[in-house]
């Protein structure tokens, strides 16, 4: 971090020439203080809710567990214990490859949303049997007890990974990554949603297709579309963000789906917009953003991961926040990258 430099002009007291006039001393304004230094921490896939003055980070060991931390700052996220909250049991149908968890609290009771897979006996798991299942506190405090609850499917029980619930207008519904009928984990990943009748039960018929990549950005290595979250703007307007193109690669960007009104589950709702948040900032390949985090001033924290290097793979991702304030139409205005740029949280500025 580079120290802030306060630079006095030391000519107080001196005269102008034939004037007689006393220049006050000129001071340059303190520069903010770095109190949210990114990257925050290794890894990918963050997810934080804020309750109680606590923010809560859910990450996933990539096998069978998932971890949290608390803490009352972002930042303090950065220093916080990950805790243990769960392991699957062998032997299941969601024993293995447990990915991106979503941490969230609705309807009272605190949830978590995970996609996972078959280790088919101690055989390797296979990317074609991941489903979406969700755990839940046993009590109002997400530190302790988790039980599992089951799995979250529509009719077809399709693959599907990346989920997401969101109220909206007064009706629930769930958003995932998932590929057509019998794909299996096979690209394209598309964007679905349906109907809930509450956080935990999907009640509509079938999953609906509400994005398909069909843009330069999202397919130039791979087809895909994942990671969605619900952001609601001013005037309730509302946003899927999305991740597109393959995670792997500097490739990897943001992109919009914005609501115009109608029916959700129906893909002419949806004016896709992109890429909208790439690679720029020093680091690459930015993607698999939070649901919005709550910051100071109405302005919500884009918490993403992004590889810090352009080599090919996963193992260079680390987890960074930066500012996302509002467009005038509602919609977030996610800029470019800031990459390793320090933050005062109060106030949300850039410190370095």
């Amino acid at each position: 971090m580079k120290k802030k430099h306060v630079i006095t002009l030391a000519v107080a007291g001196a005269l102008i020439a034939g004037g007689g006039i006393a220049v006050p001393a000129i001071t340059a304004a303190a520069a903010p203080s770095c109190t949210l230094s990114n990257p925050i921490t290794t890894g990918a896939d963050p997810s934080i809710w804020f309750r109680n003055n606590t923010y809560y980070l859910v990450q996933s060991d990539g096998a069978r567990s998932i971890t949290l931390r608390a803490a009352s700052t972002v930042n303090g996220l950065s220093t916080a214990a990950p805790q243990i909250i769960w392991t699957s049991p062998t032997g299941t149908d969601h024993s293995a490859e447990t990915w991106a968890p979503e941490i969230e609290y609705l309807n009272g009771q605190w949830i978590i949303y995970f996609a996972a897979a078959i280790d088919n006996g101690g055989d390797p798991a296979t990317n074609n049997t991941h489903r979406i299942f969700a755990i839940t506190a046993n009590t109002q405090d997400p530190t302790g007890a988790w039980s599992y609850f089951g799995k979250i499917a529509d009719s077809t029980n399709q693959w599907a990974i990346d989920p997401t619930v969101f109220s909206y207008n007064s009706n629930w519904y769930m958003l995932w990554s998932g590929t057509p009928t019998n794909n299996g984990g096979t690209a394209p990943q598309q964007i679905y949603i349906a109907h809930m009748s509450d956080p935990l039960h999907i009640d509509q018929d079938y999953r609906r297709l509400i994005a398909n990549p069909d843009q330069t950005w999202e397919t130039s290595v791979q087809a895909i579309e994942e990671g969605p979250e619900a952001w609601i703007g001013p005037n309730n307007k509302l946003t899927i963000v999305y991740n597109a193109n393959a995670s792997w690669t500097t490739s990897y960007a943001l992109g919009e789906l914005v609501y115009n009104g109608g029916d959700l589950t129906t893909y002419q709702s949806y004016t896709k917009k992109g890429p909208v948040f790439s690679s720029g900032g020093g680091v690459y390949g930015p993607g698999g953003e939070s649901i919005p985090v709550p910051g100071a001033n109405g302005v919500n924290w884009n918490v993403y991961h992004a590889k810090t290097t352009t080599t090919q793979g996963w193992d260079d991702r680390k987890i960074y926040a930066q500012p996302v304030p509002w467009n005038a139409d509602g919609t977030p205005n996610f800029g470019t990258p800031t990459g390793n740029a320090g933050y005062n949280e109060a106030s949300e500025q850039r410190c370095n």
